[in-house]
């Protein structure tokens, strides 16, 4: 189960409402809003006319239940013998969700778009001169049916009197990935370690599947050595590679370069899409958000703080005001001195920018309504604001995770 305290976050009080959650994928669902305010259907459609005139971008929206949106593009470049480097999105999605969202391919024929699935299929196909691109929606609209909801319809409703008042805009744990490892990743690239950030990346045991974890103890006994210069049986080392899972292409892409170039930590790194690097790499920069919010609440209330707070990064100057003197506080417990420590010239792709980020958000059109025997709950969030966030503050972590577990 995660620790809020791992990812940095104190000082967060619940609801702690009682009731079970995810047992279906229809149970949590998320559509997304785009930047004009339409809200992306999650129903099949009857087949629609294909659009004539063609533009540089085919797009659509993808609904998808039961897997996550990396995990759809790569179905989808892998069913049309496309790279995936020429599919774009706006947002992740959930994995444990029924969602929809909007999706962009470069230079394709509509006519080829014909997978569909129990998984995944398309609706609202049309072209466009502008691809899709992170950011570029106004958020979510999520709906959440909760079963065997214990509390009375008084307190749901002192409840829903009191969401709107703010709830802390915490980074949700999605961001740090399993185990929260993207944290000490992220830490050791920033400190320049970036032989004990690949040794976390690819051989670190951490929360997984059976198969990933039997898998990676085979990479870290043949390889650990190998990174504290020792030699090796290569031939063993080049068959262990070779039975990998074809979803642990980067640990086996990686360490195949890593024999070829050996100590070169940096380009075996890079051998993982930039857009997930990059993700990995922010994981430190929310971490010390997460921490700056928890420190600034133990003497506020949500709506008395500022409502924005800057993130940490190279071009970040440390006023004296009181944001301020917290980061840096912050920044000396975990070793850091100066700023420009987050500016790293041998991986310039890893250097993190300072930018604002919401101190608090507040769930719009909020609603908590008995359907039959169970309750739904339905609220929208601007990009930037994590449902996570708001659940864990109705149900409380415990009782949160061990429905989604």
């Amino acid at each position: 189960m995660v620790s809020l305290e791992q990812i940095g976050i104190l000082n967060f009080k619940s609801y702690n409402l009682k009731g079970k959650l995810f047992e279906r994928e229809e149970d949590f669902k998320v559509q997304e809003i785009e930047e004009d305010g339409t809200v992306l259907k999650l129903e099949r459609e009857e087949k629609s006319e294909i659009p004539k005139e063609k533009k540089d971008y085919l797009l659509f929206t993808l609904v998808k239940r039961g897997i996550s949106t990396p995990e759809a593009i790569k179905l989808i470049a892998r069913n049309l013998h496309i790279s995936f480097k020429r599919i774009a999105y706006n947002g992740n999605k959930d994995k444990r969700a029924l969602t929809s969202q909007r999706i962009s391919i470069f230079k394709l024929d509509a006519e080829k778009l014909n997978i569909e699935n129990e998984r995944i299929f398309f609706r609202d196909i049309t072209y466009s001169n502008e691809p899709c691109k992170i950011g570029k929606l106004y958020g979510n609209h999520f709906t959440v049916t909760v079963k065997k909801l214990e509390n009375t319809v008084q307190q749901l409703q002192d409840i829903a009197e009191d969401v709107v008042k703010g709830i802390p805009n915490f980074y949700g744990p999605q961001r740090f990935g399993a185990s929260s490892l993207n944290i000490e990743i992220s830490r050791n690239i920033i400190k320049r370690d970036f032989k004990s950030a690949f040794y976390d990346l690819v051989l670190k045991e951490r929360a997984e599947s059976k198969l990933n974890q039997q898998k990676r103890a085979e990479l870290r006994d043949i390889f650990s050595p190998y990174l504290e210069g020792k030699e090796i049986n290569l031939e063993k080392a080049r068959e262990i590679l070779s039975s990998l899972p074809g979803f642990m292409y980067f640990e086996r892409d990686s360490l195949q370069y890593l024999l070829q170039h050996k100590n070169d930590y940096i380009g075996a790194i890079r051998m993982m899409p930039k857009y997930i690097r990059l993700l990995i790499i922010q994981a430190y920069q929310y971490y010390i958000f997460n921490r700056t919010l928890s420190k600034l609440l133990e003497d506020k209330e949500v709506n008395e703080l500022e409502s924005n707070i800057p993130t940490v990064g190279y071009d970040m100057q440390l006023n004296d005001n009181e944001v301020g003197k917290v980061i840096r506080e912050i920044l000396q417990q975990e070793g850091i001195d100066n700023t420009e420590i987050f500016k790293i010239s041998s991986m310039p792709e890893a250097s993190l920018k300072s930018f604002l980020h919401p101190s608090f958000f507040i769930p719009e059109n909020f609603r908590i309504e008995k359907k039959g025997e169970n309750v739904e709950i339905s609220f929208d969030l601007k990009k930037g604001s994590y449902a996570t966030i708001l659940l864990m503050k109705l149900f409380g972590v415990e009782n949160l995770y061990s429905s989604v577990e």
